[in-house]
């Protein structure tokens, strides 16, 4: 767990040169704006959410939200650009203000002003309340005061802000200081209204709690089980947000985010069919959708469990450590989920069109792009073809390998790593099947199949036509599919050899 080493009743938050140039500046602009304008109520600036609590966990920080209370983020940015050109002694150029317009569907429900100061982005948004309708996440939203701004957040924790004039750590949740340094998830107010009101705060918790290793509160786990909550998640909330937390997810402690969302049982209610659910509901058997939909929790628990069991007996160095790259490890976590569907095909349009059930829940459900749902799609659905290889390595022609690989592209480290795991998860030989992987990838990279992907043949189609005086045509897309089969399997042989090799097909 992440938790921090500060004092609760007397947190204290050290700052950067560069933030305390920042903070400075803010404190010299708002007492200059204080005197000038004499408002009713004084302008105060606060530093929200993430940053402060990063920093109280003393980790770096370079995500600087800036919370106003009597003006939009828009107008604060502008004025204080007007400011700093004609005080030239703070040393900062005044570049352009960007502006983030309100996209209520990608939860930016207020205009943002964005700005550069001493080289740090800082976003400037006014403080907030928000009112929700019963059948929308996008909220009714008004300027608030600190505690409503601060109530209507995801978790207490994520709730705390730093005051800027009095260098000081507000927590005005009276749980955020506590929450976080005993690492407790909990949000600020009821969590079943919190949850209903914007269902994508269920994944942002979970998301944070599989970042830092922390613990959902009792109360506000059990909200995120409420069947209404579940129902919510996926009538409310866009798949490019669920895709993007789902991203978030496996990216950090994927095993222990993809646990709690079993525990929830909500795995079904994020990698669905999405925007075809309707479509592939009426077009399919509903035995066998229901099968899989029940068991993808339970199955997807199984293997975490049993993958993370492995790990720690296995040790490290197995095999290659492609899960150290992010993408590849969002792509690994997420084969783990749909592998419960394996090869299943699904009809998902009113056409009669058919395509693997894994690729459409990872396009559609969690919004993964065509290459990243196609790699997972082909490592899933050749498993057996995979496993029979390696386990059968002497068998096998080398074309019959490098035809296998090459549909990985230059993914073949995390194909053999998956299947790998995939093949441990079912064994009751690990040891044997730790060896006979090590085995087939040092023969791969001995022979270089590893590079199969780039293989191209040694003739053209220009060549082809020239050498055995023949028209262009459909003979030819035969030809030379064979004459790459003839190329894995004579890698020394040369161009006179193999045209000597297509005579004698033709």
């Amino acid at each position: 767990m992440s938790t921090g080493s500060f004092n609760v009743l007397a947190p204290k938050i050290t700052l950067s040169p560069v933030e305390s140039k920042i903070t400075a500046l803010l404190k010299d602009y708002t007492s200059y704006y204080n005197s000038t304008h004499n408002p009713q109520t004084p302008l105060e600036l606060r530093i929200t959410g993430g940053w402060v609590r990063d920093k109280l966990l003393g980790k770096q920080s370079h995500d600087l939200d800036i919370a106003i209370n009597i003006l939009s983020g828009q107008t604060f940015a502008e004025q204080l650009h007007d400011y700093l050109r004609s005080h030239p002694e703070y040393g900062v150029e005044t570049g352009g203000i960007h502006t983030i317009e309100k996209n209520p569907e990608k939860s930016k429900h207020l205009e943002t002003a964005t700005t550069k100061l001493y080289g740090l982005d800082i976003d400037f948004v006014n403080l907030r309340s928000e009112e929700y309708t019963e059948d929308s996440r996008i909220p009714v939203v008004q300027f608030g005061t600190p505690e409503q701004d601060a109530l209507r957040r995801d978790a207490t924790l994520n709730a705390l802000f730093y005051n800027v004039q009095h260098d000081e750590v507000e927590d005005l949740t009276q749980r955020g200081l506590v929450d976080l340094r005993d690492g407790v998830l909990r949000t600020p107010l009821d969590p079943q209204k919190t949850f209903l009101d914007d269902p994508l705060r269920v994944l942002r918790l979970i998301r944070f709690a599989s970042r830092f290793g922390f613990t959902l509160d009792d109360e506000t786990y059990a909200a995120m089980k409420d069947p209404k909550v579940k129902q919510a998640l996926l009538d409310k909330i866009s798949k490019e947000r669920v895709g993007v937390e789902v991203a978030k997810i496996l990216e950090s402690d994927a095993p222990r985010g993809l646990e709690l969302l079993c525990g929830a049982d909500l795995v079904k209610y994020v990698f669905n069919f999405g925007s075809l659910s309707k479509d592939v509901a009426i077009m399919n058997d509903s035995e066998l959708l229901n099968k899989f939909e029940s068991a993808i929790n339970e199955e997807t628990l199984f293997r975490i469990l049993k993958i993370n069991e492995l790990n720690k007996n296995l040790g490290v160095n197995v095999l290659p450590d492609v899960l150290s790259d992010l993408t590849l490890k969002r792509l690994f976590w997420a084969g783990v989920v749909v592998q419960t569907w394996d090869s299943t095909k699904i009809t998902f349009n009113k056409k009669g069109k058919v395509t693997y059930a894994v690729d459409a829940i990872l396009r559609e459900g969690v919004k993964f792009s065509k290459n990243d749902a196609d790699i997972i799609t082909k490592v899933i659905t050749s498993l057996e073809e995979f496993e029979a290889i390696v386990l059968g390595l002497e068998g096998f022609k080398r074309s019959q390998i490098g035809t296998l690989l090459r549909q990985y592209g230059d993914k073949y480290e995390f194909a053999l790593v998956y299947n790998f795991w995939s093949s441990v998860l079912t064994s009751n030989d690990t040891q044997t099947l730790v060896d006979q992987y090590q085995r087939f990838n040092q023969f791969v990279k001995d022979e270089k199949l590893d590079e199969a992907y780039r293989l191209k043949p040694l003739i053209d189609g220009k060549s082809l036509c020239k050498r055995f005086e023949r028209k262009p045509g459909p003979w030819m897309s035969g030809i030379m599919d064979k004459i790459l089969l003839w190329q894995l399997d004579n890698p020394d042989k040369s161009v006179e050899e193999c045209f000597h090799y297509v005579e004698g097909i033709l």
